[in-house]
């Protein structure tokens, strides 16, 4: 799986500066260079050094390929520099030519040109490469280009948190089995899950709304009582619920602090730095709130113009996606002429309505500030969600896998996948698209690399590592190679009439079924015909196995019997019995709407009972005749 972080630097030369100094680090530092850098276009005595170096700094460094980057951040001191927001004199950072950040927007107001400041930008993991990476710093210039921001800078290191590996390899059996609060559902689990630092969160159809467990064994932390969608940072757990937000403590879900924002329902939270994304999925707004003091820093309101007067509008937003500078979001938009129901003459005919105009597309927003950057508004009303890689939107249309860059929102390029593709996982330079048949993807350039030889790979409920394709079915889990498609191992069935995605945290995999029961999965054999927690799952195949040995059972004791009523009857009893056994036995895989639920609506009230009045009869009469036999 993932090994530990080790990070190899390498000694290059600046292209229009001094060379960088690059030095062995730990697992979670680059220090890319500690000296001081003069970078700009004229003479400064108060700086060091005085005399600029050039108007672009570029430093490289080589990451390890066995690195799993979870978030990451560079860090530098500086100072002289012009404080952001702003167009003129805008000193960017690049990471890979994919920008980053400008130093301006770090700068508080006001900030004297002597006083060093301390920055931070955060970086998106997907803009590493695995090997070879360059740094670059460039000295902002006026409209004109004749006059650059002359700026210092010093002590430049790269921070990086490593994603936990995952170790689990299959055979999988039950570790332990958690019963949850539950609200019974016969479709697969509406349950949100998250695993950080050893604590498994659980929300959504739950009498207790939000519950933290121990990943390890399962033990109850904490509960609270609404059910909330969650994102995690550094210990801090952030719940939204309703209208708020709420950060807690994530090992004892002690309140830090709690924001109301208006009326708005917030949700698909996610976190990039100091900052919490938010949209709302039935209305038309985005936001991004301070993480540690929850104040809000912007907020958007998306609307369509074109939409004619009158009627109704209604909007949706999906998650965000972020790279880092900019915030993209899904939109739909609808716009209806209905506003109250009319009397209409029943002699007259139904007057024709007009369809409602509806517009799908992405948004995009400068992170920073919530400024609206582009639109693109062609997409088909049945596309999938889409993914941010690098510098490229990923998202499918009508059968064709699009690529647009993040900066402008234009096609970069586009292939044809067939009648309807998904994009499963876009990781280390390649794309995973299902399309009926598995398909591997340059994402760079949309060239087909391989086509999978297991197209029944599942991969709508599914987890993906490095080894393994984690899947969860109606009934069980199962794993392929993660190369190949090739299934590697299936579990038995899981009591229920289906279960969640499932999770997979270090070596562990959970997942919630239909009785309400979480289960934790470890590496280990499943028992012969039991194992602990799926005991029940054998009983599934009682009733056919038990039907079939009473039919063979009648065939025996009719052989040679002259009272065949007396024998007939006490085997309808037993059939009657044998019935009520098996309806239990298959209670937990059946729902009341479902055929195997009918059949066994049919069964409890109309066979079983008709069973044991006619096997009653048959007793009596077979009991009667056997004592005039015996007169």
């Amino acid at each position: 799986m993932k090994r530990l972080l080790c990070i190899v630097l390498l000694l290059f030369a600046s292209i229009l500066a001094l060379a960088a100094s690059i030095s062995n680090v730990s697992a979670a530092e680059i220090v890319l260079d500690t000296g001081h850098h003069h970078f700009g276009d004229d003479f400064k005595e108060e700086l060091n050094p005085d005399d600029p170096e050039g108007l672009v700094y570029t430093a490289n460094f080589a990451l390890d390929p066995s690195v799993n980057i979870e978030s990451a951040k560079l860090t530098l001191t500086v100072r002289s520099i012009v404080p952001g927001p702003t167009d003129e004199f805008s000193d960017k950072v690049y990471l890979n030519e994919i920008e980053i950040g400008s130093l301006n927007d770090y700068v508080p107001a006001e900030t004297p040109d002597s006083v060093a400041v301390n920055i931070t930008i955060p970086v998106h993991p997907s803009l590493f490469n695995l090997g070879n990476n360059t740094l670059k710093i460039s000295a902002g210039s006026d409209a004109n280009g004749s006059n650059y921001d002359d700026f210092e800078f010093y002590d430049v290191s790269f921070h990086l948190s490593e994603a936990e590996p995952v170790t689990l390899e299959p055979p999988l059996k039950v570790a332990w089995t958690y019963k949850l609060p539950w609200k019974y559902v016969c479709e697969k689990p509406a349950v949100k899950t998250l695993v950080k630092d050893g604590v498994l969160y659980l929300s959504g159809d739950l009498e207790e709304g939000l519950i933290a467990v121990d990943a390890e064994t399962g033990e109850t932390l904490w509960s609270k009582e609404w059910s909330a969608s969650l994102a995690y940072k550094n210990g801090v757990l952030f719940a939204l619920h309703s209208s708020k937000v709420e950060a807690l403590d994530a090992k004892t879900g002690k309140p830090l602090w709690s924001k109301e924002y208006s009326d708005i329902e917030w949700d698909n939270p996610l976190i990039f730095g100091d900052t919490l994304f938010v949209s709302t999925p039935y209305d038309r707004y985005v936001a991004a709130i301070d993480t540690e003091t929850g104040i809000l820093k912007w907020k958007y309101e998306f609307n369509i113009t074109s939409f004619e007067t009158g009627g109704s509008n209604y909007y949706q937003m999906s998650g965000p996606l972020m790279n880092g500078n900019t915030f993209v979001s899904r939109y739909s938009a609808i716009h209806s002429i209905y506003t109250e129901p009319v009397e209409i003459d029943p002699d007259e005919p139904e007057p024709e309505t007009d369809e409602p105009e509806v517009e799908e597309g992405l948004v995009s927003l400068d992170a920073n500030t919530g400024k609206e950057i582009w639109r693109y508004p062609n997409l088909s009303t049945y596309s999938y969600s889409p993914f941010l890689y690098k510098d490229l939107i990923y998202i499918e249309n009508n059968g064709t896998i699009l690529a647009l860059s993040v900066e402008s929102g234009e096609e970069v390029w586009k292939t044809n996948a067939g009648e309807w593709a998904d994009i499963i996982e876009v990781k280390n330079d390649k794309m995973l698209v299902n399309t009926g048949k598995s398909f591997l993807l340059n994402a760079s350039t949309g060239e087909v690399l391989k086509e999978l030889p297991y197209p029944e790979l599942p991969v709508a409920s599914s987890m993906i590592t490095d080894k393994y394709v984690y899947s969860t079915g109606p009934y069980n889990i199962r794993v392929f190679n993660s190369d190949t498609g090739k299934p590697v191992w299936a579990s038995s069935r899981i009591r229920g009439t289906s279960v969640s995605d499932p999770t997979v945290y270090k070596d562990k995999l959970y997942l919630v079924s239909t009785e309400g029961i979480l289960y934790s999965f470890e590496h280990g054999e499943e028992g012969l015909l039991f194992t602990r927690g799926l005991e029940s799952s054998a009983t599934f195949y009682f009733p056919p196995i038990a039907i079939v040995g009473m039919i063979l059972l009648l065939a025996l004791l009719l052989r040679n019997r002259s009272n065949k009523s007396l024998v007939l009857g006490s085997w309808l009893i037993a059939l009657s019995g044998v019935l009520l056994l098996s309806l239990k036995a298959i209670d937990p895989y059946t729902c009341a709407w479902s055929l195997l639920g009918f059949l066994s609506i049919m069964i409890f009230f109309f066979f079983v009972p008709l069973a044991l009045l006619v096997g009653i009869a048959f007793l009596v009469y077979g009991i009667r005749k056997k004592k005039a036999w015996g007169k």
